[in-house]
């Protein structure tokens, strides 16, 4: 897919958010999926609130109300905003939530500069509303906030802040890890296009060396970002699957199936 039919295709959502309407789901422990067919949202329950990763465009800021409130709780409980990277489909509706929760928001220093400086690369940039950054993630230091424990990772490559989480859960007594990555689009990571975009081309080689090391990550439940980004590995097909309990998310090998083929995709397509 080139540029030109991604433009056509992300218009296409923007304007008719509904095509990509989908129902929540519980993951498993305290993990909730509340995004839609296209952006991953993910809904964290603690003891202390509410932690959400990535907020998807303003434009399904709607649905993503709706979808927490179906899955049991309160918007307003939102403690902390988490954002994987700084493009618009996961950081449109942040001002939003802000200002409905008054929660932090955090993201990758290295992306800072998206908000403060190049807007423009944020893309799509009109429909992002500004908003206040209030924290960054240390990547030496896990987050322990209401009893769960978030490791952030830098993942640098789709962009230079790119942040993955990996998360310590239970199911039926027994200790999961579950990974979401924070970036793993090729678009704009090959050299031309990142000379184009006045971003380092050392981008381009963080890209393979970041797949290279979270590759040897043991992850018991992937969390994709984006739900095509799943190899082999129906997210949504198993989210709407109630016959089965949270177990049926749990495949060891996805994790590494999905950064695999991302690989194989960069390395045809971006060098």
């Amino acid at each position: 897919m080139d540029i030109t039919e991604i433009t056509e295709l992300t218009n296409k959502r923007l304007a008719e958010p509904w095509i990509i309407m989908t129902k929540p789901f519980h993951v498993v422990g305290n993990i909730y999926f509340v995004g839609t067919s296209w952006v991953s949202c993910f809904l964290i329950e603690t003891e202390e609130g509410l932690i959400l990763i990535d907020c998807a465009m303003q434009e399904t800021l709607y649905q993503l109300v709706d979808g927490i409130h179906q899955a049991g709780f309160n918007p307003r409980d939102i403690k902390k905003l988490f954002i994987s990277h700084g493009h618009f489909d996961h950081c449109g509706a942040a001002r939003a939530i802000q200002e409905m929760t008054g929660c932090e928001i955090w993201i990758g220093k290295d992306d800072l500069f998206f908000f403060e400086e190049r807007r423009d690369l944020i893309f799509f940039e009109h429909t992002v509303p500004e908003f206040k950054i209030t924290n960054t993630y240390d990547y030496d230091s896990e987050i322990n906030f209401g009893g769960t424990v978030i490791k952030p990772v830098h993942c640098p490559g789709h962009t230079p802040g790119t942040t993955s989480f990996f998360i310590e859960t239970q199911n039926e007594g027994k200790n999961l890890t579950c990974a979401m990555h924070g970036g793993l689009g090729i678009h704009g990571v090959s050299k031309p296009e990142l000379i184009e975009n006045r971003l380092p081309v050392s981008l381009h080689d963080d890209y393979r060396r970041q797949l290279e090391e979270m590759m040897e990550k043991h992850v018991d439940i992937v969390l994709p970002s984006h739900v095509g980004h799943a190899v082999d590995y129906d997210f949504l097909g198993l989210g709407y699957d109630t016959s089965r309990g949270s177990e049926k998310f749990i495949d060891t090998d996805a994790w590494r199936r999905m950064l695999s083929s991302k690989m194989k995709q960069f390395e045809e397509n971006c060098c």
